[in-house]
């Protein structure tokens, strides 16, 4: 069986084959009952230029004929791929089979509420799990028009990409169940992984909007349990102020009918674009209790990242998964465009400057790090290139772009995009062409330095008599070669008046390699800081020189973009054992109530995060206690968002602090938040507080699916439960949900060592997890069980025995999945990356 395309197979297709329409019968009418299958037609119109002898992808139970022209014809299923001839001509190729349900959050997802034991379907795709509920053509060039219908449950609600045009009767299942059959208009051509089928007794809230004159219906669903926690005022806002602003921006209307927007359970994303159905995570966007600003701002621009799919990605989509930055890094980087103009949160570039940058900057710094046009030669590859390269960083240098030809440009050239590409597919060359048409100028440089290069530089700071002095200091990780990226850059210096810092000059200018900005430029030679990133403009690190980092540090600035840019900046010299983490967490102490609610949260999560893992395990617990003790008296506030961000912060660190129990006690009998008293008694799990009787006692009070994962987590987290935790993450027969959280269960900072000690041929099991899982569960499996051991005294970081094991393996596996090798080259840098930031500190 090989589920894995690669490119060259999908364009000798394309080069064959032609496709005009899909027609899908999905019975799904025993859903409900204990059956693994499900029922699938697919017909598939389409002209073959020459006979070809090819597949068809299905990854299913079995299939029962495959039909040309309504007559038989010979086939061959090897579990992944449906060989067969194909002559020449125009034909209608109908396949009959029988699919499997998932429970992974890969194909067609089921679901049983434990609430009520009803049972809910929703469908994943991207970039290739259509194939895993109907017989197709996988590959995204391959675009078509769909015809569904749907059989289930007469009491269902289903949908699809496409608003219901007809509904009969169909008898009963096996079950007694009344069942009905319903028909969904033609969709615009699509590629398959774009298809949408959600099937389940969902709750329906609707709405609807005028845009230039048209009204979009709009339909908003939850599972029936959740229902009372939608936030259906905020979320349907967001969703309208979008529809109203980007078919103006694009000059191109919303083509795809009705816009329903489903939150759905056990998701691996954050949500889909498919066009018409957009899905989310109700995991992450239905708040059963408190919710901060914060995340009520990332709510909202997930739903206006997906909304600019419908541009971007659904009308025209890459012809392959190397252009895969032409749809991600666009959505990402106008859910932060729209979000700030058209709607209340008009924080987003602040909140992109912090985390979002942050991960992209992660991700770069790896010895797999890719040009954002990424090489992309097979389907893995393929799933691993949603990272935060496509993503932010590509944003990032979008944003730098718009700087460079202007945001009028920048607009009329994606008018002039959909405009000849409409429904079809594109390169980079398409959108090169049209940009350089609006704007009149050469790209080409620009796309070679920014687009066509991989890693990331930094504007060194210097201070001389002349003035500030940024040098551009980086080296391309690909060729070896001096990276000379041109920065559109807005440089600012700052004076303390000795608590906070005021900008007092400003200036923008080109880098390439070195300039001087004139004191006066700046604000005067005595400026505390120096910041040449002003305005997030451009994508580089920041190397401040010493009186700058002492003031940033120190003093709180009075610009909340500018505040992210010196937090991400000074994140990224803990990472690079230039900060010790112990002094980014006195940072992120002082920072309650001066930043908002989603600063605070990136401040103090990584402030967490260095504590554990940059920090010598000798000092830890004390460090960690210091910033416990902050955050417990920080949450003495009047400001809900403040409180829970600090509140939240002592379950994270409590978690390792056994002396602690009695506070993390007190404060637990004082919640009700449901989702909070769970992280407190993780928490108190963790330490061995209390036992499984206590975390079944609560589990009783309410049993609803969050309620069952949280239990799983913390009773991972127990004292003794390492190995039963680690023998059930390991069988296959969880669903994605349950397997992440007894992972953060035997993640847990007193649990580690004993992981690890259960686990001690953790590389000699690599390729056999990799075989016997999805890709999905395998990659969930392999990066939280990655044995990332601390620092022994007196060894230095290449020495640590796991470190060593890890080498070994990439260098005498060169012939393992190419997937699979990134995974365990990126961990092994990771692991280095904090073992040298604690062989630093222990040398401070």
């Amino acid at each position: 069986m090989n589920e894995n395309l690669k490119r060259s197979e999908a364009r000798a297709r394309a080069a064959v084959l032609t496709l005009e329409s899909y027609s899908i019968d999905l019975d799904v009418s025993e859903a409900p009952a204990e059956t693994s299958h499900f029922d699938v037609v697919s017909s598939i119109a389409l002209t073959a230029s020459e006979p070809a002898s090819t597949f068809i992808d299905f990854i299913g139970h079995d299939v029962v004929y495959v039909r040309i022209d309504g007559a038989d014809v010979p086939f061959s299923f090897d579990g992944a791929r449906i060989h067969l001839d194909i002559p020449e001509g125009v034909h209608t190729v109908s396949v009959h089979a029988h699919g499997t349900y998932s429970t992974t959050g890969e194909g067609l997802h089921r679901f049983r509420d434990p609430v009520d034991n009803q049972t809910y379907l929703y469908s994943q795709f991207e970039p290739a799990d259509a194939r895993r509920v109907f017989p197709n053509f996988e590959q995204p060039d391959l675009k078509a028009t769909y015809t569904v219908s749907m059989t289930g449950p007469a009491e269902w609600v289903m949908l699809s990409n496409g608003a219901q045009i007809e509904e009969t009767n169909s008898g009963t299942n096996s079950l007694g169940d009344p069942l009905t059959r319903r028909t969904f208009t033609t969709t615009k051509p699509v590629s398959t992984y774009l298809t949408a089928f959600i099937g389940g007794p969902y709750h329906r809230f609707s709405d609807s909007v005028q845009v230039e004159g048209e009204t979009i219906d709009l339909g908003f669903f939850c599972r029936e349990s959740l229902k009372e926690h939608f936030d259906l005022e905020d979320i349907s806002t967001v969703t309208k102020q979008g529809l109203q602003l980007l078919p103006k921006v694009f000059d191109y209307p919303y083509v795809w009918g009705k816009y329903d927007s489903v939150f759905v359970p056990e998701y691996n994303l954050g949500a889909m674009e498919n066009p018409g159905c957009v899905t989310f995570s109700e995991d992450a966007f239905v708040y059963r209790g408190e919710s901060t600003r914060a995340q009520r701002a990332g709510r909202a621009n997930t739903i206006l990242h997906e909304m600019s799919h419908m541009w971007f990605g659904d009308l025209v989509t890459p012809v392959w998964w190397d252009d895969l930055w032409l749809k991600e890094s666009f959505a990402e980087f106008l859910g932060a465009w729209t979000m700030a103009a058209a709607t209340q949160y008009t924080e987003a570039w602040e909140n992109f400057a912090g985390a979002r940058v942050a991960w992209a900057l992660r991700n770069d710094q790896y010895p797999t790090t890719h040009p954002i046009i990424a090489d992309i030669p097979d389907l893995e590859a393929a799933d691993q290139a949603f990272d935060g390269i496509t993503y932010a960083k590509g944003a990032a240098v979008l944003r730098q772009l718009v700087a460079f030809v202007g945001e009028p440009a920048f607009f009329a050239g994606a008018a002039k995009l959909f405009k000849d590409n409409a429904f079809g597919n594109t390169t980079l060359g398409d959108l090169m062409a049209a940009l350089e048409e609006t704007s009149g100028k050469d790209l080409g440089d620009w796309v070679d330095q920014w687009l066509r290069s991989a890693g990331v530089s930094n504007v060194v700071v210097n201070r001389t008599p002349e003035g500030a002095v940024l040098t551009q200091v980086g080296t391309e990780p690909l060729t070896g070669e001096p990276i000379t990226r041109p920065h559109l850059l807005h440089v600012s210096g700052w004076t303390s008046d000795g608590t906070t810092l005021s900008k007092a000059g400003e200036i923008d200018v080109e880098l390439r390699d070195e300039l001087t900005i004139t004191w006066e430029d700046l604000g005067g030679e005595g400026v505390d800081l120096i910041l040449p990133n002003d305005q997030a403009l451009s994508y580089i690190k920041v190397d401040f020189d010493e009186r700058s980092a002492d003031a940033a540090l120190s003093f709180e600035l009075d610009d909340p973009l500018a505040q992210s840019v010196v937090t991400s900046a000074l994140w990224e010299m803990v990472r690079d054992a230039k900060l010790p983490a112990a002094d980014f967490a006195q940072f992120a102490a002082r920072s309650s109530g001066s930043v908002g609610s989603h600063l605070l949260a990136t401040r103090v999560n990584n402030a967490l995060a260095g504590l554990l893992r940059y920090t010598p395990e000798h000092v830890r617990d004390a460090e960690l206690a210091a910033i416990f003790d902050a955050a417990a008296y920080a949450r003495e506030t009047d400001d809900p968002d403040t409180r829970l961000i600090w509140t939240r912060t002592m379950a994270r660190a409590g978690a390792a602090l056994p002396n602690r129990d009695d506070v993390i006690m007190r404060v637990l009998d004082d919640v009700d938040d449901q989702d909070l008293r769970w992280k407190l008694l993780t928490a108190r799990a963790a330490t061995g507080a209390i036992g499984a009787d206590v975390l079944d006692e609560e589990l009783a009070k309410t049993g609803t699916a969050a309620d069952v994962v949280a239990h799983l987590q913390a009773s991972a987290s127990l004292p003794g439960s390492t190995t039963d935790a680690l023998a059930k993450v390991m069988s296959g027969t969880l669903s994605n949900d349950h397997v992440s959280a007894l992972i953060a269960g035997l993640n847990q900072p007193l649990r580690v060592r004993q992981t690890i000690a259960v686990l001690p041929d953790y590389f000699d099991q690599l390729v056999t997890i990799w075989g016997s899982h999805s890709q999905e569960i395998s990659e969930r499996l392999i990066y939280g069980l990655y044995p990332a051991t601390d620092l022994e005294a007196g060894d230095a970081p290449d020495e640590n025995p796991q470190a060593v094991a890890a080498k070994a393996w990439i260098d005498a596996s060169s012939d393992a999945p190419a997937a699979l090798r990134k995974i365990i080259i990126d961990c092994h840098d990771e692991h280095l990356r904090t073992l040298r930031a604690q062989a630093a500190a222990q040398v401070t």
